[in-house]
């Protein structure tokens, strides 16, 4: 059975402080021993924690960049050049803890996606509705906010996926990362969605996670395509790798049957999942 996040926050986030988990980890693999001798110069321990481990971290850096070590060392560098300027592992003053509330709560009423908890199989699972988003209003919030907020969302993700990997969520005998199941839900989606400026700074946005986030997802389902979505499809599997373009499901329906079978079954779950943002 599938688990909603109300019911395991205070366990995930220990009061919304985060928690340090210790995921399962693989076999060490002869690409992960290198790239952690060319990067154990700058490597720290929170930066391990937060991407599951000692080994899955290196694991995972490599998986976003097709096994390719050098280009999964020049991530990993620029991710721990990136969360150092902004001090996102450090120790923070009172004053800044406030500051981030105060954007938290600015940002979240206007975001798209959220969390739902955890899949039947023990995955993070998502979901994101396009008519959520009025493009116009997230122009009226300052820029720098809106990124601030998102690499607290991307931080949230990470502590729910180590939460996902750590025993007795996961066996011992599963070495695969237990990645994220998302949702994103384009029913709804019209001309409004096509705000340029909207858009661009949408763009803008996620691209960080180009460079904080190692490949994190397992299966993506876009539900509720319309005919045009094709095209632009088209475009944005031109820059994803093989691997990854291979776990998005996009369908004109609902992938009731798929979504239903990440959730035990449960259809009072997957119509509160199709409803996390009534309340």
């Amino acid at each position: 059975m599938a688990t909603k996040l109300d019911d395991v926050e205070n366990e995930v986030f220990n009061s919304g402080s985060g928690v340090g988990f210790d995921p399962v980890q693989p076999e060490e693999s002869e690409k992960c021993t290198e790239l952690r001798d060319r990067v154990k110069d700058v490597m720290y321990d929170a930066f391990l924690e937060k991407y599951g481990g000692e080994r899955y971290t290196y694991e995972r850096f490599l998986a976003a960049r097709n096994n390719n070590i050098d280009k999964a060392e020049k991530m990993i560098k620029k991710a721990i050049e990136f969360r150092k300027q902004r001090n996102l592992d450090g120790e923070k003053s009172e004053e800044e803890l406030e500051e981030l509330d105060r954007i938290f709560k600015e940002c979240e009423p206007h975001w798209f996606l959220k969390f739902w908890g955890y899949s039947k199989e023990g995955n993070l699972l998502t979901y994101a509705s396009v008519k959520n988003v009025v493009l116009k209003d997230l122009l009226e919030i300052p820029e720098d906010h809106i990124k601030r907020f998102y690499l607290m969302m991307l931080d949230k993700a990470f502590t729910m996926q180590n939460y996902a990997n750590t025993p007795p969520r996961k066996s011992s005998e599963n070495s695969k990362w237990n990645g994220s199941i998302d949702v994103i839900n384009l029913k709804g989606i019209s001309m409004s969605h096509l705000h340029i400026s909207g858009l661009r700074l949408l763009n803008r946005v996620l691209k960080i996670a180009q460079l904080v986030a190692p490949e994190i997802m397992d299966k993506t389902y876009i539900i509720h395509a319309p005919w045009f979505f094709s095209a632009a499809w088209a475009i944005i599997k031109n820059v994803l790798a093989p691997d990854i373009v291979a776990k998005v499901v996009i369908t004109s329906g609902s992938a009731e049957k798929e979504i239903l079978e990440h959730l035990g079954g449960d259809r009072e779950q997957y119509e509160d999942l199709l409803n996390s943002f009534s309340s």
